[in-house]
């Protein structure tokens, strides 16, 4: 092969390199979460940008994907060794900001990837939080979550709710089937528990009251 000809061929395959590698990014990786620019975001993953350095409020680029609902950035990330493990300023997991914002389909994304789920406390968690959201409870449920199971503190998802004065979440689980009638583990009924918890001055604890009344709820104490 004559020298001219292999200069050519070497410069050739020195373009062609050239050509295939990703320009450098341009705006900063949580920005790109944020915005769900895809290009963006693989052009960090290429140039190695660190994809478990936190912004400045304690946000980690899985967090932001998964509040912003952005399955496709949560896998390119999973992929890139992102650390789904990691807790955010607030002590939240990825999982768990997906669950809590309604965004099932980065919890399922996450779940493949083979983030372990506990899925009695999160649904626990929910409750406590006055989560409503429907996908969220159903995705948990699926998982073996069971609406009138008695959690470490002694409360079903039901009477915590109650006990925070959650409307909302409190509707949400007796269309979900929770047992309006199941006591916690001081034997208290929901409707005793809310009971004990309106005051008058509070609308959605008596609207709690009258909703569990609707669905049949009774008391076991005198009030």
């Amino acid at each position: 092969m004559s020298r001219p000809v292999l200069v050519l061929l070497c410069l050739s395959v020195f373009l062609l390199a050239a050509c295939s590698e990703p320009a450098r990014p341009t705006v900063n990786l949580h920005r790109a979460v944020a915005i769900g620019d895809l290009d963006q975001v693989k052009r960090h993953v290429y140039w190695d940008t660190d994809v478990d350095q936190p912004d400045a409020q304690g946000d980690y680029p899985l967090h932001v994907a998964a509040r912003q609902g952005s399955v496709n950035i949560t896998r390119v990330l999973l992929e890139a060794g992102a650390d789904p493990s990691v807790r955010d300023a607030a002590g939240a997991t990825p999982l768990q900001t997906a669950l809590l914002t309604g965004k099932t389909q980065v919890a399922k994304a996450l779940i493949a990837h083979g983030v372990p789920l506990e899925p009695q406390a999160l649904l626990l968690e929910l409750a406590d939080a006055g989560i409503s959201d429907r996908d969220s409870f159903e995705l948990l449920l699926r998982q073996g979550a069971g609406l009138d199971r008695i959690g470490p503190d002694g409360d079903t998802a039901l009477t915590l709710a109650i006990r925070r004065g959650h409307l909302e979440t409190v509707a949400r689980l007796i269309l979900l089937g929770a047992d309006v009638n199941q006591p916690d583990a001081q034997g208290r009924a929901p409707l005793d528990v809310a009971l004990e918890h309106a005051d008058g001055r509070h609308g959605d604890r008596t609207q709690i009251v009258e909703r569990l009344q609707r669905h049949g709820a009774l008391a076991t104490k005198t009030h």
